[in-house]
């Protein structure tokens, strides 16, 4: 699957994605890009949108209360670590890095 591939996505589903006026909605940069990277992930073959869409609702149903995007963000790395594209570890490394940098500094 090409980078340019339309993604077959059932963004309006059960558990899509919040909306304000048919706009998804993001609270934080951090949220816009962990959607970003899914859907370009899923775009170039590195990981079928089906088996993503079932670990997010895996983990939106283990607590509902979660943020949705938090929820995301751990059905993403869910994906990365079970296809062994990014170790545990080394999601944590990444996670302990990015904690570590200034407040502000969002790139």
């Amino acid at each position: 699957m090409s980078e340019t591939a339309e993604l077959e996505a059932d963004l309006e589903g059960p558990v899509s994605p919040p909306r304000d006026n048919g706009e998804i909605v993001f609270a934080a940069p951090w949220e816009r890009r962990v959607f970003g990277i899914t859907i370009a992930l899923c775009r170039s073959g590195g990981c079928e949108w089906e088996t993503f869409r079932g670990r997010l609702i895996a983990r939106i149903g283990e607590d509902e209360q979660r943020a949705y995007w938090l929820s995301w963000a751990l059905a993403l790395e869910d994906v990365l670590a079970s296809s062994g594209t990014v170790g545990g570890g080394e999601l944590e490394e990444r996670h302990l890095r990015l904690l570590a940098r200034p407040h502000g500094h969002d790139h």
